[in-house]
């Protein structure tokens, strides 16, 4: 099937690419910054989840790592760095554990600055390529989930710039290019809920060849692990993803800083069964949407940011963070939003990603200086707006996108 790639938009402005600098020059500086504040575990108090990744690396270089999935282990391990009661569990796949013994060959500082620089450019790379002279409106949009990312050191940029370099290779002309997006997709078995709406449509498109290589990739590396970490992993992991359904339950995550309609029902107060009814519902719906979207002939680019979008619909467990990887999906249609829609429509739909994006750090800063056990009641009480934020950018992008071009 040929690929059906948007013409090639001309560069952007001088003053969109001095203001694109310096956005991402901010962004580099913050990791510089932080890099120096915490050169070790527990520097000042402080845990962050890149911290979660190096102790993850240093038990697996222990032999220890199947006890990164017992909360009770982490949660003692992290109360020996730091005074304080919370904890983060350990839930990502074995073949994450793998990427994690990279860690710890470098001091704590250093190790953040690389992994989260490197990954931050690659991402922005991707995004810059897909966007063309969008790039800047991206970026701003994006900018809160992005420094969110960059100040925790999480993987959502590695995420996201395999979710890109999948697309790219699915848009490429010559057929081999377009197999070679097999090899991103099986990659994505680092974080598979993220990548379940790519899979979907591969599917539907009968790309046989990439979901074969995908499947390869992720069987390989899973054999990787297993010789690595030892076969009592899974028995681990499949028992920390136990414990992390349960205290997904419990309200034990702060359900305020999740993008999930689970988040949405159940700070509502809706019963978690229901909730996660109500999630398994629209992710399915959702899956449904990119296969009818694909068979009908839509514009490949259309389809795949469709993809990139629905995919954060798929899991109930999804952050304020993981809002990064929806720029890919925003990037392949800038250009159709552009001569669809007014400045008011780009206005709101501006305001909203930020309150998706954003949301979760909009309520960390207003309660800074409060007491650690009044932090944890407020962000219990905190109802999830970003998880109706992103449900209403869905909504308005549907509706831009069936308007006519404007004239």
């Amino acid at each position: 099937m040929p690929a059906q790639t948007p013409p090639p938009a001309p560069k952007a402005s001088l003053a969109a690419r001095l203001l694109t600098g310096l956005i991402i020059a901010v962004f580099f500086a913050v990791i510089v910054q932080l890099a120096n504040l915490v050169p070790v575990l527990g520097a000042h108090n402080l845990l962050v989840d890149f911290d979660a990744f190096y102790i993850v690396g240093q038990l697996a270089w222990e032999g220890r790592a199947a006890e990164a999935y017992d909360s009770a282990a982490m949660a003692r391990i992290q109360r020996t760095l730091v005074a304080r009661e919370g904890f983060m569990p350990w839930t990502y796949p074995p073949q994450f554990d793998l990427l994690a013994m990279l860690l710890p060959g470098l001091p704590r500082g250093l190790s953040y600055g690389l992994f989260t620089g490197l990954t931050l450019a690659a991402y922005l790379w991707v995004l810059a390529r897909l966007a063309g002279r969008e790039f800047v409106w991206i970026l701003i949009a994006l900018a809160p989930p992005i420094y969110v990312t960059v100040t925790i050191g999480q993987n959502a940029f590695l995420t996201g710039a395999l979710m890109g370099l999948f697309v790219l290779a699915t848009c490429a002309t010559q057929n081999h290019r377009r197999a070679l997006a097999g090899w991103p997709l099986g990659l994505l078995v680092l974080k598979p809920h993220l990548g379940i709406g790519l899979g979907i449509h591969a599917l539907a498109a009968a790309r046989w060849r990439v979901l074969a290589l995908a499947i390869g990739i992720a069987l390989a590396s899973s054999a990787l692990a297993t010789w690595v970490l030892g076969p009592e992993i899974w028995a681990a992991f499949l028992a920390g993803v136990r414990q992390a359904g349960e205290a997904l339950r419990t309200g034990f995550y702060p359900l305020f800083r999740m993008t999930s309609l689970y988040a949405a029902l159940h700070t509502a107060g809706l019963a978690p069964n229901l909730a996660l009814a109500a999630q398994a519902t629209i992710g399915i719906a959702a899956c449904a949407a990119i296969a009818l979207a694909v068979r009908r002939g839509l514009p490949l680019h259309q389809t795949l940011a469709m993809a990139c979008l629905t995919s954060a619909l798929v899991s109930p467990y999804l952050y304020d963070y993981d809002m990064v990887v929806t720029g890919i999906g925003l990037a392949l249609i800038a250009p159709d939003l552009r001569a669809r829609s007014t400045w008011f429509d780009r206005a709101v739909l501006l305001a909203l990603i930020w309150v998706a994006g954003g949301w979760g750090m909009i309520h960390a800063i207003a309660g800074i200086d409060l007491p650690e056990a009044t932090r944890a009641a407020n962000a219990r009480a905190t109802f999830s707006y970003g998880a109706i934020a992103y449900l209403l950018v869905l909504a308005l992008l549907f509706r831009i996108l069936r308007r006519p071009k404007m004239t």
